[in-house]
């Protein structure tokens, strides 16, 4: 096709692509939608991944959690939801004795109890811990520190507030020096911990109160058993073999008969990585499957109002063969005016998909992910895909006969 006339054919498009509105804005609906699905299906499941990813590099990769498990067998029957009390010191200085690879450690008791602060008061869930707890979890104090090594000893009566916990007592005040009691036993607030968010275990870590180990154990919750061990971990790549000597010293020092089930359970966060990681898999792929349904969807819609077109404009395509029109021409016209539609609606999709993802990563608090070459690359493989439809229309055209046409009423 000569350059000249090919520029005639594409002036018609145009002015036909504006003259049939509706058509037009059909077309860059369905692309429209379609383009935006992909695009932001794909930067959902890239968002949500790189959350949970987020969530364990905060909290800390190389850990190994030690804690009871929650029923006990009593008289031969499952005693379930009953507290089980059998992790103590003894245990957690075996494991931290015994076991090579260690590089820090902490036992942890939690508890609820009322917290006041002036006129203020609430409930929320003490946490007693060593101050490796802090650095093995990644946790900073934006206000004041984390405990120190003294704390261990002296049994100090001091307090590091989450950061929802110190909003509902202080407001926007900063609590550092200021007193609270716990259970009425009188505190100090050394600190406020960096905002966390929700844990992986769905617990409001924010909300919760920090006080040293021995303080919590002696003065307020007069327990002498842990809820919790964490150790971290030197090498990722020892964390089963680690684990498992860890499981076979608690063993040995529980001495449970080969009938019972161990009264403690010993986790890692290698195997909870696998396990978040492979359940967003498949909640990936059944995203990734909705969208692919709905540029499939967007596609038929493409080809449905292309080719109804093409028989609405029946004595126009007769017209214009009677008038010198070659086929070739026919095709190029119907074809960009659906390559048009097609670019415009799948531009406006990836500005559509763009804000979604905006809204959506903001609503969910997961990371907004949005990768402009990506996005681009989705853009024009669903411009070839809408292209193709439309193609398949614009070949019903070239086959019209003029004289056929020409009689169509």
């Amino acid at each position: 096709m000569p350059i000249l006339r090919f520029r005639q054919v594409m002036k018609v498009a145009l002015r036909n692509f504006w003259r049939f509105r509706l058509q037009a804005v059909l077309i860059m609906a369905a692309a429209a939608t379609g383009t935006a699905g992909v695009i932001a299906s794909a930067g959902y499941a890239a968002s949500g991944r790189q959350k949970i990813l987020d969530q364990f590099a905060q909290l800390g990769t190389n850990v190994i959690i030690v804690t009871p498990q929650q029923s006990r067998a009593v008289g031969g029957r499952a005693r379930t939801g009953s507290v089980v009390t059998t992790l103590n010191q003894y245990d957690y200085e075996a494991i931290v004795t015994s076991v090579a690879g260690i590089s820090s450690s902490s036992p942890v008791v939690s508890s609820t109890l009322r917290i006041r602060a002036g006129d203020l008061t609430k409930n929320t869930t003490v946490v007693g811990c060593n101050p490796d707890y802090f650095a093995i979890e990644h946790w900073m104090a934006t206000l004041g520190a984390p405990f120190d090594k003294s704390a261990l000893r002296q049994r100090p009566r001091i307090a590091l507030l989450g950061a929802t916990a110190a909003r509902d007592l202080f407001a926007d005040t900063d609590p550092t020096g200021s007193r609270i009691t716990i259970n009425r036993v009188p505190f100090a607030v050394q600190g406020v911990l960096a905002e966390r968010g929700q844990g992986l275990d769905s617990s409001n870590e924010d909300d919760q109160v920090y006080v040293p180990l021995d303080t919590a154990m002696h003065r307020l919750m007069n327990v002498d058993y842990f809820n919790s061990m964490i150790f971290n971990i030197d090498n990722w790549s020892s964390m089963d073999g680690t684990a498992d000597q860890i499981h076979q010293i608690l063993e040995k020092r529980h001495r449970r008969g080969a009938s019972l089930d161990d009264d403690f359970l010993v986790q890692n966060r290698k195997s909870l990585i696998d396990t978040q990681l492979v359940a967003f898999s498949r909640l990936s792929f059944l995203v990734r499957w909705i969208a692919l349904s709905a540029l499939v969807v967007s596609s038929l819609g493409v080809f449905a109002v292309t080719w109804i077109g093409i028989r609405n404009r029946t004595r126009e395509i007769g017209t214009r063969r009677a008038i010198g029109a070659a086929r070739l021409d026919i095709l190029v016209q119907f074809f960009a005016e659906g390559l048009l539609g097609a670019a415009l609606g799948c531009s406006a999709g990836v500005a559509i998909a763009y804000v979604g993802l905006r809204v959506i990563d903001g609503r969910v608090h997961q990371p907004f992910l949005f990768s402009p070459s990506d996005a681009f690359l989705e853009a024009l493989a669903s411009i070839a895909l809408y292209s193709a439809f439309s193609l398949i229309s614009s070949l019903r055209a070239i086959r019209i006969q003029p004289l056929v046409a020409l009689r169509t009423e």
